[in-house]
């Protein structure tokens, strides 16, 4: 069959954060969709797929791209951020081209009933990881045969029944799957932010599945999304970033992964195995700070790695206690000291308004940042994931969880002994202040960037970035400072 995958339109700078500078805000690779792409034509079907973001479609351009492919079906794929736009596309192409249309993605993974009664465009949504239950769909409707019984498959039956099958448990070792389908994309679209990458052509890219951890009490991973742990072999994952390398020009890897390292053994061996390939590209990774030390950065580092992000949200250890975090003020700064000690950079990722915090724990965190030397710090306002207390609390089903993403400088959730929504609103912009115009980060980062060319450039770019998305207050932030 011929099959077209689709990301549908979405700014995501400006929509989520009202940026005004185009590039501020970097195109990221649908891994989801070239994923899926890859397994579909290792079981013999032709696939093309449509990044609308990326190449600037609207829904017009996006028809024509399929029309000159001519599909047999239509699969697109829609995290809860785009599900509207990705629902009005799903309508055109449904009237447009008539062929079996479905959804994958992280939002019909949460809400997949929700979906199905949402829109009648939807023949079938995936949920779960989607690669070999979209083979297992597409060969179905080649041997034009039901879906009943494939896993991980909500469907519509001939009279506008709607069945959920079981979930699937996925079986495929990771080291066996065929590398991600980047040929079908225009690699020059796609980067990270300007803090995360050093070299270019820059993608994104993906070893693990799950979460080790998964007991975070603000993330998917630790409720609604939990999937089973499983990772490439040292070997595998070195030679899939040989070939991205070689065949596709990719000089430096963001991997997404939520817990990069886990396991001494494994990263010790990775690092190795990209030695012995000679350190194709340059990398960055998510790490926990438990599992990391400086024998492990200074492995990271021979092979290639010059940046981790570590997920610190509130640096108040009860507070950490009750996020479900392993991690404590002192287990975080012993993990940036180890980083810093091997010339890897350190993104520290933070959140304001989160359950049983105030404002002053956030200050205090930003204090700690500023005293650990973290080099870049990300807040982000605190949104209740699906079966977390704080959704409960909220009342809130799938449409509301798709709004509180709308925007992503408003707050949804105010915790008690806050005011009201502007006032997180106000907090979560002050910590930005702080850290960024403290004369202890200025001095550090002019430093930096004195000696590295290359992050002069990025601190110059992520600067802007910083005052395009606070331009309403940026006047007054320089006026404060």
């Amino acid at each position: 069959m011929r099959v077209s995958l689709v990301v549908p339109p979405f700014d995501y700078g400006r929509q989520l954060y009202g940026l005004v500078r185009r590039r501020s805000f970097q195109n990221a690779v649908p891994l989801g969709a070239i994923n899926v792409a890859a397994y579909l034509r290792e079981a013999g079907h032709q696939v093309q797929v449509v990044d609308a973001p990326a190449e600037g479609y609207d829904n017009d351009q996006i028809c024509s791209a399929i029309n000159r492919f001519v599909p047999d079906a239509i699969g697109v794929s829609a995290t809860s951020v785009i599900y509207d736009p990705a629902s009005a596309l799903a309508t055109l192409l449904k009237d447009r081209f008539d062929v079996f249309t479905f959804l994958g993605g992280t939002h019909s993974s949460l809400y997949p009933e929700w979906c199905m009664d949402d829109n009648v465009a939807w023949d079938a949504a995936v949920f779960g990881e989607g690669e070999e239950t979209a083979v297992e769909l597409v060969n179905a409707l080649a041997a034009k045969k039901t879906l009943d019984g494939i896993g991980g498959v909500i469907w519509r039956d001939g009279d506008g029944g709607i069945h959920k099958n079981q979930h699937r448990a996925a079986q495929r070792d990771l080291s066996d799957t065929p590398l991600p389908a980047y040929d079908l994309l225009d690699l020059s679209r796609y980067s990270a932010p300007p803090m995360r990458v050093r070299r270019t052509p820059a993608v994104y890219m993906e070893l693990f599945r799950g979460c080790a951890y998964a007991k975070c009490t603000y993330c998917t991973s630790g409720g609604g999304l939990k999937n089973r742990y499983r990772r490439h072999s040292p070997e595998s994952a070195a030679e899939k970033i040989l070939q991205i390398h070689m065949r596709y020009g990719a000089n430096e890897i963001a991997f997404v992964d939520d817990d990069f390292v886990v396991g001494k053994d494994w990263i010790h061996d990775f690092c190795g195995e990209l030695r012995k390939r000679g350190n194709p590209v340059s990398w960055t990774a998510y790490a926990r700070a438990s599992q990391v030390d400086a024998g492990v950065f200074a492995a990271m580092k021979a092979a290639g790695c010059h940046q981790v992000l570590i997920g610190m949200e509130v640096l108040d250890n009860a507070m950490l206690r009750a996020l479900g975090k392993d991690l404590t003020v002192a287990s975080s700064a012993e993990a940036i000291r180890a980083a810093h000690s091997a010339d890897i950079g350190v993104i520290g990722l933070f959140m304001a308004g989160i359950p049983n915090s105030t404002p002053e724990s956030v200050f205090t965190t930003v204090e700690h940042a500023l005293q650990q030397e973290v080099d870049v710090a990300v807040f982000s306002l605190y949104r209740p994931p699906p079966v977390s207390e704080a959704f409960e609390a909220l009342g809130w089903g799938s449409r509301e969880y798709m709004e509180s993403f709308k925007k992503q400088k408003e707050a949804v959730y105010v915790p008690a002994g806050w005011r009201d929504l502007r006032h997180v609103e106000q907090v979560f912009s002050e910590a930005y202040r702080r850290f960024y115009l403290d004369p202890r980060f200025v001095k550090r980062a002019a430093k930096r960037a004195f000696a590295d060319p290359v992050l002069a450039k990025n601190i110059v770019k992520g600067a802007l970035t910083l005052a395009d998305q606070f331009r309403p207050d940026f006047r007054s932030l320089i006026a404060r400072a």
